[in-house]
């Protein structure tokens, strides 16, 4: 096992028996062979392109098996030796159509458009999974370790981009030039005469194509939906049985809400989800009550306090824990061995969550964690409609500097960078987030700068393009000829492959001076870094103070020593 494409990878370096995560060696070896064969099929997806051939199933398909092997997504063995198989029925399928059509092929043909399992096996996948994974190559050094990585890259960018695709298509069609782009991305990892500059170019591709689906997304929850506006989201419990509802997926709370309407039974939030309770659609519902607990990583702790039932709807989820296991449901992609799954949905049904329904009847309250109300909402039109008035008040001096602080959270304890952070800024800084990595700092009274709250979040890791897109209005209403003249910093919570897009959006709009933590991928080798670190002045995090006062370019960005450790113990 070698797998270092999480934050969590061990020693930041990589999980080699076991992953942080909760995976195991043959589910790891079985992501391997599944991203082998995947290669393959964009190998011929490609070729069948050139000759007019597109097949919708299949791109769907290919969305779907990518975004399975995003971080905390799915953990079945079973699951994956069924893609496995399918991907190679499907690559072959194409290769037929492509021999059909009067097509050559090279000669000389890459091993993933070639391979062929004798029998579908478990133990036969995990074993031919271990030759082809990342230290397939061996260990490399210099420049072939530099393309090597940057190889890897586009494949965690694909898993990114699997993921923004499959939320897509779940609610409305897409446009085939995306799944084509994704085959692109993919098909390239297998060339193997690309220089670094070449892959670190198709790598920062991956990432505007990353903010195009982002924002495409984006505007199918918002039609669906209604517009995402400022709202107080409860954090409190009350007296009746519940269910918590977790991840992304929006269709997936819609129904059960509909389900559960005068049951008795209470829905609440829980993570990236805190984003429905900002939808127009979702303050019809009276039993959408509460959030309840923090970021996808306390859930092993929290769950059971809860009481009810759990529904994870996509990624972000861990082996449950006996307090709760027996009440743990999953959806779509998401999975663990013998975890009750909620079927998919039929053409224009609903899922049925009859069975969670039930159980949640039976459920005590939730025991309570905290008490108070937080404020979701700021998505692209609420932050656009802000512009002027902030811009007004960054030309009056009433506004120093803003800060996008955007990512996923986890479990390091050097986390605790970004709670100290964000209490140590001075007064007149404003931040924006997107994702959960908001859990660390938006319980704090932060208080207002002439009438806008000094924190605004944009909603679920995808809002991170309603930031971008604040921040591309902003530069046009002060009349700035470069985005990087905005007073504005980022840092980047990274922590899986849709975090990874994050950066790597931010380095094709060519944004300099970004920092990412708590570390650096370990896929950044020290070729890829240099180039990073010269050309767009990429950093790490460093000290509160330092980073302070690198941001607003003086000493005076940072607060007494003391305060800090003062946070950073609490």
């Amino acid at each position: 096992m070698f797998c270092y494409h999480c934050q969590e990878a061990k020693k930041n370096i990589a999980c080699d028996t076991a992953g942080i995560c909760g995976k195991k060696a043959d589910v790891s070896s079985l992501h391997d062979l599944l991203t082998f064969s995947l290669k393959g099929l964009s190998f011929y997806a490609l070729k069948a392109k050139t000759l007019g051939i597109s097949d919708n199933n299949i791109n769907q398909f290919t969305a779907r098996a990518w975004y399975s092997m995003l971080t905390n997504v799915n953990f079945d063995p079973a699951v994956f030796v069924q893609l496995i198989s399918e991907s190679v029925q499907r690559r072959d399928y194409l290769k037929r159509l492509v021999l059909a059509e009067g097509a050559e092929l090279e000669e000389s043909l890459p091993e993933a458009a070639q391979w062929h399992y004798e029998t579908i096996d478990s133990k036969a996948f995990i074993k031919k999974g271990e030759t082809v994974g990342v230290m397939a190559a061996g260990e490399l050094e210099g420049l072939a370790a530099d393309r090597h990585a940057a190889q890897e890259m586009l494949l965690y960018a694909a898993k990114g981009l699997g993921a923004l695709l499959e939320h897509i298509q779940v609610l409305a069609e897409v446009q085939t030039a995306h799944y084509d782009f994704l085959h692109q991305a993919v098909a390239y990892s297998l060339q193997e005469d690309t220089s670094l500059d070449d892959l670190l170019t198709m790598n920062f591709k991956c990432g505007t194509e990353a903010l195009v689906l982002m924002g495409l997304l984006e505007q199918i929850n918002s039609e669906k939906f209604g517009q995402p506006e400022p709202t107080t989201v409860h954090i409190d419990t009350w007296d009746k049985p519940g269910i918590i509802v977790t991840g992304h997926d929006f269709q997936d709370l819609q129904d059960l809400l509909e389900q559960s309407a005068g049951s008795g039974v209470d829905i609440y939030t829980h993570g990236e989800m805190i984003a429905a309770h900002s939808y127009p659609a979702f303050k019809k519902y009276f039993n959408l009550v509460a959030n309840y607990g923090g970021a996808w990583q306390d859930q092993k702790t929290q769950f059971g306090k809860f009481n009810g039932p759990v529904l994870v709807t996509s990624n972000s989820f861990q082996q449950p824990k006996k307090g709760y296991i027996d009440k743990a449901y999953t959806s779509g992609m998401v999975g663990w061995t013998a975890i009750k799954h909620i079927d998919d949905r039929r053409p224009n049904e609903q899922k049925n969550f009859a069975a969670i329904i039930e159980q949640a009847k039976e459920c005590a309250a939730p025991t309570p964690l905290a008490e108070g109300s937080v404020t979701v909402g700021y998505g692209r039109n609420a932050l656009c409609s802000l512009t002027d008035q902030i811009a007004q008040a960054i030309q009056a001096g009433d506004i120093q500097h803003i800060l996008v602080l955007a990512g996923c959270d986890g479990r390091h304890k050097e986390r605790k960078y970004y709670t100290a952070l964000v209490t140590a800024l001075p007064k007149d800084v404003l931040v924006l987030t997107a994702g959960d990595t908001k859990y660390r700092f938006n319980t704090l009274d932060l208080g207002e700068i002439k009438g806008i709250p000094r924190l605004l979040d944009a909603g679920q890791t995808h809002d991170f393009y309603a930031l971008i897109e604040f921040l591309k209005q902003l530069q046009e209403t002060l009349q700035l000829a470069d985005i990087n003249e905005l007073p504005v910093s980022y840092s980047i919570a990274w922590y899986e492959q849709q975090t990874i897009l994050m950066m790597l959006a931010l380095f094709e709009l060519g944004i300099k001076n970004v920092q990412i933590g708590p570390t650096l991928p370990p896929f950044f080798t020290a070729g890829i870094l240099d180039k990073l670190s010269t050309e767009l002045a990429l950093k790490s995090i460093d000290t509160v103070e330092n980073d302070i006062a690198m941001m607003l370019g003086s000493e005076q960005g940072s607060t007494e020593e003391a305060e800090t450790e003062e946070v950073e113990e609490s």
